[in-house]
């Protein structure tokens, strides 16, 4: 009778990771405003009288204002997110015992041996792989007797005739 002992130890390691993960996310958001007046301001009037004709000659001026504002606004935002993962060693020992005799008969393994093909069944099975046409397709494949002969029949012109001698 053999008595064995195993004692086997086992070291589980976590290696030490680090993570660091950085989002930057930039907005930029543009407003333009444009913003235009007008003002029209008469000045002045002369007014002339002839004898015949009046002359009347007004000077108008026109102000022109125009206001443009931009804004500018950036916003930039960055997130910044560190993920750690310490390590851990954890070591376990397992004992096994196992006790058996030594005049143990040994087993015998059966095997299957596969049939081997000769090389005669090899060439017929290939030569089933290219598929025979069955009467059938043949059949429809084939051409008529007289399909040769048969001449191309005319389409008749009186229909033609017929629409060009129609009253409009």
């Amino acid at each position: 009778v053999l008595v064995l002992v195993y004692v086997t130890l086992r070291y589980v390691t976590l290696r030490y990771v680090r993570t660091v993960r950085t989002y930057v996310r930039t907005y930029v958001v543009r407003y333009v405003r444009t913003y235009v007046r007008r003002r029209t301001y008469v000045v002045r009037t002369y007014v002339r009288t002839y004898v015949r004709r009046t002359y009347v000659r007004t000077y108008v001026r026109t102000y022109v204002r125009t206001y443009v504002r931009t804004y500018v606004r950036t916003y930039v935002r960055t997130y910044v997110r560190t993920t750690t993962t310490t390590t851990t060693t954890t070591t376990t020992t397992t004992t096994t015992t196992t006790t058996y005799d030594v005049r143990r008969r040994r087993r015998r393994r059966r095997r299957r041996r596969r049939r081997r093909r000769r090389t005669n069944e090899r060439t017929k099975r290939n030569e089933t792989k290219t598929k025979t046409k069955t009467k059938n397709e043949k059949r429809k494949t084939k051409k008529r007797k007289n399909e040769k002969n048969v001449k191309k029949r005319k389409k008749s012109k009186k229909n033609k005739k017929n629409k060009k001698n129609k009253k409009k």
